[in-house]
């Protein structure tokens, strides 16, 4: 028996790998490759340098891989973009993911899937496993909802490998960078600091 493992991105799914390989879940067959299908990566190139992190930490730790790297720009924003409040948005974009994962391990004939959005702490974990189930149903596979975040990996594994700032959408990088004075421009050369 073996499992699909959805990757959100490279950090993610060396903390994923890491407690796999510690022992310390139980129940979760093996992970027989992982899938990357991310839409709600935004802008173009923050989702290229995701793509190029996963390709490289693959290099270092190799595992049968299937990389989308359709720019999905118009999808997720089909799926999101009138949605009310990001609590619904991040419930949208779960299923979308999690419900081509399941399609994709149905169509490999594995008993079920897993997401590294389970390795984050960031995730709404309850709203990601919810979504997964209904994936699951709806594929008539299992899904595996196993805590991924136990163990964190080497840090020689991500020496190197792109650490993004945010979720990955829009709306999160809207909510990430608000607050800071990053790339803003201050009257005579002054620091952000200084012009306060």
């Amino acid at each position: 028996m073996a499992i699909l493992l959805h990757v959100c991105c490279a950090p993610c799914f060396a903390t994923a790998q890491a407690t796999l390989r510690g022992g310390t879940v139980r129940g979760l067959p093996a992970v027989a490759g992982i899938f990357f299908y991310n839409p709600n990566i935004h802008p173009l190139l923050e989702f290229r340098r995701r793509v190029k992190a996963l390709r490289l930490y693959l290099e270092r730790d190799p595992l049968r891989a299937e990389i989308d790297d359709a720019y999905g720009l118009p999808v997720f924003l089909a799926q999101t973009a009138w949605k009310e409040g990001p609590r619904e948005r991040c419930r949208s974009c779960y299923r979308l993911r999690l419900a081509k994962t399941a399609a994709r391990a149905r169509a490999n004939g594995l008993e079920g899937f897993s997401t590294t959005l389970l390795a984050s702490r960031e995730q709404d974990r309850d709203a990601v496993a919810e979504a997964g189930r209904d994936a699951a149903a709806e594929a008539g596979v299992r899904f595996f909802e196993a805590d991924l975040r136990q163990v964190l990996p080497d840090d020689k594994m991500l020496r190197g490998i792109y650490k993004q700032q945010y979720c990955g959408c829009i709306f999160s990088e809207e909510e990430r960078f608000r607050p800071t004075a990053k790339h803003l421009y201050f009257p005579g050369g002054k620091s952000a600091d200084e012009a306060q």
